[in-house]
């Protein structure tokens, strides 16, 4: 007897119940990423899906995590710049530069990622998942020695650094599925001076707006996600927006080091374990020759 109500679509073909189980580990990842660190759920969740999802593995399977994972990031931003901004860690007199420039491209990019296909889009965010892991835990605080004060005015250099930066992580918003959050962390700290628990919440409060249109721009382009992954959608919003509240209260809890080393553990054995997933045929015919 089948059973009722949502849970029934576990037997719909093309969704098996272990599906159903990395859905909920790729929400839960993403929603830890994005309070802890500002990462945009892409980081965590297309890797989860392309590689251990196979109603993900056709021509269109890349291009639609990326849909998924930008709608996840829209509540899960939402309910973590609302937690750094309680602790007063927002900054946007010198970031809205860079909201408005990203705002502006990430569009282009979604549309460019539609003609990118599958292979293009999979495989970069594998190697991005990882390799942001790595840069975690090298230097799990980016914040540099000298630190501008909260809410001073953009010289001319930061006006430039936010002009180049805005308008490349826009385009990438758009393009891998990601609401650059990682890539505006960097800015923040390295380039304007923002503490890092600052970075986290200025950048997150961007991905709120650049999800959201990204989010439609690849709906619009594509709608079909709506109708063969409705449900899929709304689990990971759901779960990733509670596991980003959580996470985000304890981000605001404990200092810079263990926010940077915690999510460099994560996002290094996440991404090394699905390379070696992903190309583990390539792997294995390497070590036999």
């Amino acid at each position: 007897m089948r059973c009722s109500g949502w849970f029934s679509k576990l037997e719909r073909p093309g969704f098996t119940h272990m599906e159903w189980f990395w859905y909920i580990v790729a929400a839960l990842g993403a929603g830890v990423g994005t309070g802890l660190a500002g990462l945009s759920a892409a980081t965590v969740m297309v890797p989860i899906l392309i590689v251990l999802c196979p109603s993900f593995s056709g021509e269109a399977g890349a291009y639609q995590a990326t849909a998924i994972a930008l709608a996840s990031d829209i509540l899960g931003s939402a309910v973590t710049t609302y937690t750094y901004a309680k602790h007063k860690n927002i900054d946007l007199r010198r970031g809205w530069i860079m909201l408005v420039c990203i705002l502006a491209m990430c569009t282009v990019g979604s549309y460019v990622a539609y003609l990118a296909g599958n292979v293009v889009l999979g495989n970069f965010t594998l190697f991005l998942t990882f390799f942001i892991g790595i840069r975690f835990l090298v230097k799990p605080d980016t914040s540099r020695e000298t630190q501008t004060a909260k809410g001073e005015k953009l010289d001319w250099k930061g006006v430039a650094i936010s002009l180049f930066f805005g308008l490349t992580i826009g385009f990438g918003t758009g393009f891998v599925g990601t609401g650059g959050g990682m890539m505006m962390l960097v800015v923040f700290t390295a380039f304007l001076g923002m503490e890092l628990k600052t970075a986290v919440g200025t950048s997150t409060f961007i991905m709120t707006f650049t999800a959201l249109i990204a989010s439609v721009s690849h709906i619009l382009i594509y709608p079909a996600i709506l109708l063969e992954k409705r449900d899929v959608m709304l689990l990971c919003i759901t779960v990733a927006t509670a596991a980003s509240l959580v996470s985000a209260r304890f981000a605001n809890r404990v200092n810079n080091r263990v926010v940077g080393l915690v999510t460099g553990a994560v996002l290094t054995l996440l991404g090394g374990s699905m390379l070696l997933l992903r190309f583990w045929p390539q792997i294995a015919a390497l070590v036999a020759a």
